[in-house]
């Protein structure tokens, strides 16, 4: 059983009733609005299929301001653990989307190393067209140079 410093000592040697039931009854919390916080006992079967109805209060009743300072701690609690779900809920709404950024700039990257490596291929081509170029306009100065040597300069030996 719990004891409390603020019951009284008539209460806390009184025996623990037992219920309809003849079971010993539980020290239970309300936590409706109109008793907040004040414990009663109630049959040890509450909530199964045992239909009893045993109810006697335990603590005396408290002071007003008790059942509001109980209410408003309620509403705050209520209000903290609202705030808590709608924070969960935009967590996971940005995890979400920081996974969707991820998977996007994966792409995006994978896009790009592909363009790098096609313009660099491309790169390549171009310098060995460029290679080939050269090649092939020394060899046609070459070739002119000839003919204008043999042009010009006809065989002396003759």
């Amino acid at each position: 059983m719990q004891r409390s410093s603020s019951i009284s000592s008539s209460s806390v040697d009184a025996p623990t009733p037992h219920c309809y039931c003849g079971v010993t009854s539980l020290i239970r919390t309300s936590w409706r609005s109109d008793y907040p916080g004040r414990r009663f006992y109630g049959c040890s079967g509450y909530g199964t299929s045992r239909k009893c109805s045993f109810f006697q209060w335990y603590d005396p009743e408290p002071p007003a301001r008790y059942s509001d300072v109980i209410r408003r701690l309620l509403e705050t609690n209520e209000c903290i653990r609202s705030e808590n779900r709608e924070l969960k809920k935009t967590r996971q709404e940005l995890l979400d989307e920081l996974r969707r950024l991820q998977q996007s700039v994966h792409e995006t990257r994978a896009e790009l190393e592909a363009a790098v490596a096609a313009s660099t291929a491309m790169e390549d081509n171009m310098l060995a067209s460029v290679v080939r170029t050269r090649r092939h306009g020394v060899v046609i100065i070459v070739l002119i140079s000839v003919i204008v040597l043999l042009i010009f300069f006809p065989d002396r030996s003759r």
